[in-house]
């Protein structure tokens, strides 16, 4: 009887879905019945083969010659880790006793490439449908298996997580043999972690270079007569108006820019301060508006994981693994890797049904939420539109017992259940007030607001909620000087980034952005995706680039110099815009308005470019400019000028004794021949003793002119000094200025992409190579007709 085969990711996840389909034999590596058989993937069994696999002019050590590595085809192998499986599922997937297959892998672009992997590896033709669940409760799974989509549904979701992983290997596998080469030490590079890394390193050094500067403001405290305050009393009673106090803090703003409270000049600030000191104050205007703040939204994995790291200070990492528990164990809440923060109108029609599993945990605050959706309001939350592979993360319908969830669980099911409730409930409403008071000519300002309704914050309380009344005045109304200080502050270096704050800037590719609704518009075009960021982050601390102090996370000295390399020599690389961007066209290849050829031919233009333009240029410079800044100037004392060590006379340079990368590596060089001259000994030691050499020298430049100038050691380097002659073209210069110019060469001018045979040149070249694996053989044609 022929049978389906259903291939989950992990074997927990066919355990469950296996009693559904009644295959509750055990057999070794799958569950089997009547009709089904379940099996599973352990995460990703099937990878693309490393380049001595897809091609021996790839073996052997690392070389610049070797590059770039851009194979015609991808070819995949079978991870080593994997081999046991792999073998159980390619016998299914060829035994002739099943029809067809399900592909039950986690619903999103990492699970999709994980199935067609294995299903090319195995050369399977045979029919696929997909599973695509929400929520692993029962009743979730059940639904799922009745509505069973075509694979076709899903196929270009499949062709973007080709093209995620082949232009990841691409970039990496280059650039970081590339970069490994040259700098002699192992320098790993990824189309989203050198990113990342570039915003880690960025704002170390705004931290380090940023110098405090004083700046002063000035505060009062004005109060009203007591008499006044009394008069109006039963007029105020009869109002709306906010309720009164006799006092109220005001700060001084500044005539040219009234947005503005800074007062750079102490003696300015003072001077105000006197002026308004024990003096009656006139009230210029009073403005009040009624204003509101909408509910939040659900989360989506990004918000859920910066909200657990604010408040609970758990890491990106801990968030998504405790919040895949409470999904694929716990069964408390849907499908955690999810972009949206929308839910779908289908899915809203059962809202109530959630609604009654978490009443029992949130009695008082689930109330208000349902009386509104049963009075028939709109929720922003609501939105087909806005929904994609997933909807928001929300509780199930399943009830939770909170004495069987871990602390860190508890945590992160409350913030979910709260946030949920949030969405569904009232606006909060406030009043808010302004009052301008003169002084003389010295304008005060004062801000208040009282809540009137505090709505969704009710069900959020850590949040700011709190009352700030201002005294009940009106225009003309007199109020005196009560106390008047300066107050000495100092501008503030930017923060260093927590799990939060990098997750933020991962979201927007590095642009700063608060507001809700623009950060939504911006997240097709971030570094990575919700799924992936906190690898990325824990990559980045296993290579060491990063480390953790307390919450902050910033760049490590490898890692800036690791940057300081790369922004010199490939600045696209390191571009968060550049990432976002192709992270928007792998969102636009999911959708079908972009395709998978022209998004990788675009890589390998970017990889045989970048490989071309820096293939025959030094690192060296920029390696031993940084050493130079980090451990300082020495005196000049006959030993190495970066790290103290020995000298050595060697074929054709005097080199540091620790150059070899397990005595640190050090890239401290003089070579016998530079400028058009050889360096006599006497000339050497003079640098290594002195620094400088007394007389100028007699050199000669590439033109082939001769000049003069002295010889000193800067930052590491032999440079030249001039004394009144002007600077000839030098033939080797320290500068990296010319590193940094942006690469711009037309395709049919740059080198062939890999050193292959003959036979496989003229394939190398072709506009979009695909992917595959024999037998399957994907078309080249733009509208994405492969066979993946």
């Amino acid at each position: 009887m022929p049978k389906t085969l259903i291939i989950a990711e992990k074997p927990s996840v066919a355990r469950e879905i296996a009693p559904h389909v009644n295959a509750t034999n055990r057999r070794e590596g799958y569950l089997e019945g009547t009709t089904h058989i379940v099996s599973w993937a352990v995460g990703h069994l099937v990878g693309i083969a490393e380049p001595e696999e897809q091609h021996e002019a790839w073996q052997g050590r690392w070389n610049i010659q070797q590059l770039p590595i851009i194979p015609p085809k991808f070819k995949l192998a079978v991870l080593k880790e994997g081999q046991r499986q792999y073998a159980v599922l390619n016998r299914l997937l060829n035994d002739q006793n099943v029809s067809d297959i399900v592909n039950a892998t986690d619903a999103g672009r990492e699970g999709e490439l994980i199935f067609r992997r294995i299903y090319l590896m195995a050369g399977c033709d045979k029919p696929v449908q997909r599973l695509w669940a929400n929520d692993m409760t029962e009743e979730g799974l059940k639904k799922s298996l009745r509505s069973l989509m075509p694979d076709a549904k899903k196929r270009n979701l499949g062709l973007a997580a080709f093209a995620r992983a082949e232009a990841d290997w691409l970039i990496g596998m280059n650039f970081s043999r590339l970069f490994t080469v040259k700098a002699n030490r192992l320098i790993s590079v990824g189309r989203v972690q050198t990113p990342v890394l570039k915003l880690l390193s960025d704002r170390r050094s705004e931290i380090e270079d940023f110098t405090p500067k004083d700046y002063w403001t000035v505060e009062a405290t004005f109060c009203r007569p007591e008499k006044a305050a009394s008069s109006k009393k039963t007029a105020e009673e009869d109002t709306n108006e906010l309720p009164t106090t006799n006092c109220f803090s005001a700060t001084y703003h500044l005539p040219e820019d009234e947005k503005e409270t800074r007062i750079n000049f102490e003696s300015r600030a003072h001077k105000v301060a006197d002026e308004c000191k024990d003096k009656e104050g006139k009230v210029e205007g009073v403005t009040s508006r009624k204003g509101t703040t909408k509910p939040p939204l659900p989360f989506d994995l990004t918000t859920l994981q910066r909200e657990a790291n604010t408040r609970f200070g758990l890491s990106a990492k801990d968030t998504l693994a405790i919040a895949q528990a409470l999904y694929e164990q716990k069964k408390l809440i849907t499908y955690p890797r999810t972009d949206s923060r929308h839910l779908t109108k289908e899915l809203f029609a059962e809202i109530l049904t959630y609604f009654r599993a978490i009443y029992p945990l949130y009695k008082d605050e689930t109330v208000p939420a349902v009386d509104r959706i049963k009075d028939g309001k709109k929720f922003p939350c609501v939105n087909d539109k806005k929904v994609t592979d997933h909807h928001a993360i929300i509780p199930t319908a399943r009830k939770a017992n909170m004495l069987q969830l871990s602390g860190d669980e508890q945590k992160i099911y409350d913030m979910i259940c709260r946030r949920f409730i949030a969405a569904f409930s009232q606006e909060a409403i406030y009043q808010s007030s302004t009052v301008r008071v003169f002084v003389g000519e010295h304008l005060f300002i004062a801000k208040g607001k009282v809540f009137k309704d505090k709505g969704w914050l009710v069900v959020e309380p850590w949040r700011t909620a709190k009352d700030n009344p201002l005294p009940s005045l009106r225009k003309g109304t007199t109020v005196h000087t009560e106390a008047i200080d300066t107050v000495t502050r100092q501008t503030k270096a930017p923060a260093h980034f927590t799990d939060a704050s990098l997750l933020s800037a991962m979201e927007t590719a590095g642009k700063f952005v608060e507001d809700d609704e623009l950060r939504l518009a911006m997240k097709e075009r971030g570094l990575g995706t919700p799924a992936t960021r906190a690898q990325v982050i824990e990559t980045l601390l296993s290579r060491k680039y990063i480390e953790r102090k307390g919450k902050k996370i910033q760049a490590t000295n490898s890692g800036q110099e690791v940057i300081e390399v790369i922004s010199a020599m490939l600045p696209d690389i390191v571009s968060p815009e550049m990432t976002g961007q192709w992270e928007k066209k792998l969102k636009d290849i999911e959708g079908g308005k972009a395709t998978y050829p022209e998004f990788m031919h675009s890589i390998r233009h970017l990889v045989a470019g970048g490989v071309h333009h820096i293939k025959d240029k030094s690192v060296a410079p920029i390696l031993l400019a940084r050493k130079a800044k980090e451990v300082g100037e020495r005196e000049p004392d006959g030993k190495c000028p970066l790290c103290g060590g020995e000298i050595l006379d060697m074929d054709k340079r005097y080199a540091c004794s620790n150059w070899k990368r397990d005595d640190g590596g050090c890239m401290f060089v003089i070579w016998k021949t530079m400028f058009g001259r050889t360096l006599e000994k006497s000339i050497v030691d003079e640098l290594l003793h002195a620094g400088r050499t007394a007389e100028p020298l007699d050199l000669v430049s590439k033109a082939g002119k001769e000049y003069s100038a002295h010889l000193k050691i800067e930052l590491g380097q032999v440079k030249l000094e001039f004394a009144n002659s002007p600077r000839p073209q030098s033939q080797w210069s320290g500068s990296t200025s010319q590193d940094a110019i942006p690469y711009d060469i037309a395709p049919e001018d740059m080198p062939p992409p890999a050193p292959l045979p003959h036979e496989l040149e003229s394939n190398s070249t072709q506009p979009a190579p695909n992917i595959v694996i024999e037998p399957a053989q994907p078309s080249d044609s733009a509208d994405n007709n492969t066979n993946k």
